[in-house]
C-alpha cells in the first residue's frame, strides 16, 4: 500500500504501525535529482520488500488534565502529542479507576480476583486509548513495542494508583493478557535526570538481607496504634540471594550482602567501630564507605515492607541485638525517605523486594528525588514467589542487557502463575 501524504494531514497509528506502508509526501522537494516517477518507483520497491525489524516506543504523557500519545520508531518521532481522553466519560472512567482497591483478599475465589483485574484493565485500555488501542499492541514478529507512561511531578499523587500494568485487550477472568506481560512497560517521571542504560560497566549489587526481621511492631493507623506481627521470610531472601550469586559467578555483576553480622565482621577485620543495629550498618555502608568498598550500582532490599495510605512506606529491619537479660525488641521501621537520603549518586536501580513498596512515597523519594529506576510491589505478595520475579528481572537486565522496562516484563513472565497474582503486583519506574 502506498500512502500519498498531503501537507497538513496526520499520521494515523495504523499507518505508522503497518510494516508495508510507505508514506510519501506529495509536495516534497525532489532529492538527488529524482523526478516524481523515479521516486514513486523507489517507494514501491521499498514498500514491496520484506519488512525489517521495527522498534517502537509508545509514550503516554500525563500533563495536568491533558493526556497525549507520542510514538517513536528507532528513536525518531512519528506521532507527536496526539490527544487522548478527549471526552468527559473517558476522563471520568480513568479517574474512578485510580480509587479502586484491587488488592486481592487473602481468602475467596481467585477467579473473581482475575475477573476484577481484567475488568479494570479493559476499562483503562478503552478509556485511555479508544479505537487506536488495538493498533498499538501488535503481534507482528518484526515489531517490538515498549510502553512508557510519563507523569509530571504534580500528577504522581493523582495518577500513580492507576492500574496501568493491568491494561488488557479483553475482559475475562483469565490470568493472562495484561500489558505488563505482553510488552515491555514502565512508568516514569517527566523531566527527571535519565540514567544510562546497561553499559559495559559490571554493576555492583548491594543485597540488603532483612529477611530475618520477625516479631511484633506497633504502627499508627486510622484507628490509633495497632500491633502487628511478621513471620520470618528467610527462605525467600535466601533464594533471592542465590539467584544473584549465580549472576555473580557468571561474571555479570559483583555482589555484596549486608546484614548486621556481615557488616560487623568486616569492621572487625578492618579495625573499625562496629554498628549497633541493622539501621546503623546500612546507613554507614551507604553514607560512609571506606577504602575497599565498591560503589553501589543496584540496591536490592529483600524483606518486609508496609505502606500507610500510600503516603508513607517503611522497610522493616531486624531489631537491634538484645542486651543480656532483655527480651528481643520490636523490629525497626525504616522510612523510604530516610533510605533515599542515604543513597550515593552511583545507585541507578533500587529493587524493593517487599510488600507494598510500589507506593507514591517510594516513587517520590527514590524516583523523583534521586532519579533512580525503581521496582517494587503494590500489594501484599506471597514471599515464595518473589524469587522467580527477581530471577526473571535480573536475567533480562544483566544477561540480556535489556532496559528496566524489558526486564520488568521478563520478571512478570517468569513469575506468572494462574494460582498466584503476585506478579501483577509489581510496578517499575524507569530512569533509563
Amino acid at each position: 500500500m502506498l500512502v500519498l501524504r498531503a501537507p497538513g494531514s496526520e499520521y494515523e497509528v495504523e499507518a505508522v504501525r503497518k510494516p508495508r506502508v510507505w508514506t510519501w509526501d506529495t509536495c516534497a522537494q525532489t532529492n538527488g535529482g529524482l523526478d516524481p516517477e523515479e521516486r514513486l518507483n523507489r517507494a514501491l520497491t521499498i514498500a514491496s520488500a520484506a519488512p525489517k525489524a521495527r522498534n517502537f516506543r509508545a509514550i503516554v504523557s500525563f500533563t495536568g488534565d491533558v493526556v497525549t500519545l507520542s510514538v517513536e520508531e528507532n528513536g525518531i518521532s512519528v506521532i507527536r502529542d496526539r490527544p487522548l481522553l478527549t471526552d468527559a466519560e473517558s476522563k471520568s472512567t480513568l479517574d474512578d479507576l485510580a480509587t479502586v482497591d484491587l488488592e486481592p483478599s487473602e481468602v475467596g475465589d481467585l477467579r473473581q480476583t482475575w475477573r476484577n483485574y481484567k475488568s479494570s484493565g479493559y476499562s483503562a485500555f478503552n478509556a485511555l486509548f479508544g479505537p487506536i488501542g488495538k493498533a498499538l499492541i501488535s503481534n507482528d514478529p518484526n515489531e517490538s513495542v515498549e510502553f512508557r507512561f510519563d507523569m509530571e511531578r504534580m500528577q504522581f499523587q493523582r495518577r500513580f494508583a492507576l492500574p496501568l500494568e493491568l491494561i488488557a485487550l479483553v475482559a475475562n477472568d483469565r490470568p493472562d493478557g495484561f500489558l505488563c506481560n505482553l510488552r515491555p512497560m514502565a512508568r516514569s517521571a517527566s523531566n527527571i535526570k535519565r540514567r544510562p542504560a546497561n553499559s559495559d560497566h559490571r554493576p555492583h549489587i548491594l543485597f540488603v538481607d532483612a529477611g530475618a526481621a520477625e516479631g511484633e511492631f506497633s504502627i499508627l493507623g486510622k484507628e490509633g496504634i495497632s500491633l502487628r506481627s511478621l513471620p520470618s521470610i528467610r527462605n525467600s531472601t535466601d533464594a533471592q540471594r542465590e539467584r544473584l550469586e549465580d549472576l555473580r559467578d557468571d561474571g555479570l555483576c559483583t555482589l555484596e550482602q549486608l546484614t548486621l553480622e556481615d557488616f560487623n565482621e568486616c569492621c572487625e577485620a578492618r579495625g573499625l567501630k562496629k554498628a549497633r543495629s541493622f539501621r546503623d550498618a546500612l546507613q554507614s555502608r551507604l553514607c560512609r564507605p571506606v577504602d575497599g568498598d565498591k560503589p553501589v550500582d543496584i540496591l536490592h532490599f529483600a524483606g518486609h515492607g508496609i505502606s500507610q495510605h500510600q503516603s508513607e512506606t517503611r522497610l522493616i529491619l531486624p531489631p537491634a541485638p538484645a542486651r543480656p537479660g532483655e527480651g528481643a525488641g520490636e523490629v525497626d521501621l525504616l522510612e523510604v525517605r530516610e533510605l533515599a537520603e542515604w543513597l550515593p549518586e552511583s545507585v541507578r536501580v533500587v529493587f524493593l523486594a517487599a510488600c507494598q513498596t510500589a507506593s507514591i512515597s517510594s516513587a517520590e523519594h527514590l524516583h523523583l528525588a534521586k532519579g533512580c529506576s525503581l521496582v517494587g510491589f503494590r500489594w501484599k505478595v506471597v514471599a515464595k514467589r518473589i524469587p522467580e520475579f527477581v530471577s526473571g528481572f535480573y536475567d533480562a537486565h544483566l544477561r540480556e542487557r535489556k532496559s528496566v522496562a524489558g526486564a520488568y516484563r521478563a520478571g512478570c513472565q517468569r513469575a506468572q502463575l494462574p494460582e498466584d497474582p503476585a506478579w501483577v503486583s509489581a510496578v517499575a519506574l524507569a530512569a533509563d
